[in-house]
């Protein structure tokens, strides 16, 4: 009776040593996965800067693109329908249109952050490619314009920076096909080079079309004040910048992997 009492004991014993055990590991866990989870959704301060910053740059870019589109409505009687067209499509197609695509893979953008990457690709291409009909129907209807009235089509450094910026988006997107599908083209280009030259395509593309609208700026500073007037341009140059940088980045990482 001894020998089973004191079996019982040491089971007794053992299995509140085991029931401690388990108590310990069990917390432990949940520590572990407590701490985990709080790593995951700790936000950098640098981060949340960058986010601030992403949401102010999309209230910019509205911004410039509606009063462009203001003044462009608003003076369409004396401009007169055709150069309306030419400048309602061409400043579009690069001001929202073409920032938006290229700020898309960013990893700051707060409106494509929990977007898929590939849904990111078709909206990115769809924009693009809008953005491209967009300047082909505006630089199609003033050069028709021109040559109906017998002037001179790309003779100012706008219209001149205008077509190249048109080249370039149009091989851009070219390019961008090639990289999209690289199971088809893998066999005749690295889909990593086709990337690079997509991107610096686009990256060029916009910025001389960007150039070309500064070049415009002239022209239209008389149907705003001074304020307003100035905070166009230097909003103009923030969209420009900000968009640029997302893409200046991703450059050098598909430089390096040229290379590499």
């Amino acid at each position: 009776w001894k020998s089973i009492k004191g079996f019982s004991s040491a089971i007794a014993v053992s299995g509140r040593k085991i029931g401690l055990c388990r108590s310990f590991a069990f917390e432990t866990a949940l520590k572990s996965a407590t701490m985990s989870s709080t790593d995951k959704i700790e936000v950098s301060l640098l981060q949340r800067i960058l986010w601030i910053c992403n949401m102010f740059y999309y209230q910019i870019l509205a911004i410039v693109s509606i009063l462009f589109l203001w003044i462009f409505f608003d003076q369409a009687n004396s401009f007169g329908s055709t150069f309306t067209l030419h400048l309602v499509l061409s400043t579009a197609a690069y001001i929202p249109l073409m920032a938006a695509a290229i700020i898309l893979f960013s990893e700051d953008n707060m409106i494509t952050l929990y977007i898929p990457r590939t849904k990111r690709y078709w909206i990115h291409g769809g924009l693009l490619l809008l953005s491209c009909i967009f300047v082909t129907i505006g630089i199609a209807v003033e050069t028709d314009s021109k040559t109906k009235h017998g002037r001179d089509h790309f003779v100012s450094k706008h219209a001149i920076l205008g077509l190249v910026s048109w080249i370039l988006v149009f091989a851009s997107i070219i390019c961008g096909v090639v990289a999209a599908n690289t199971r088809t083209f893998s066999r005749f280009i690295r889909p990593v080079f086709a990337k690079l030259v997509h991107n610096f395509l686009g990256l060029a593309g916009f910025s001389i079309g960007v150039a070309s609208l500064w070049e415009m700026l002239g022209h239209i500073e008389r149907y705003l004040s001074d304020s307003a007037f100035i905070g166009l341009k230097y909003g103009l140059a923030f969209v420009t910048i900000w968009s640029g940088l997302a893409a200046i980045k991703s450059l050098f990482g598909q430089v390096k992997g040229v290379f590499s």
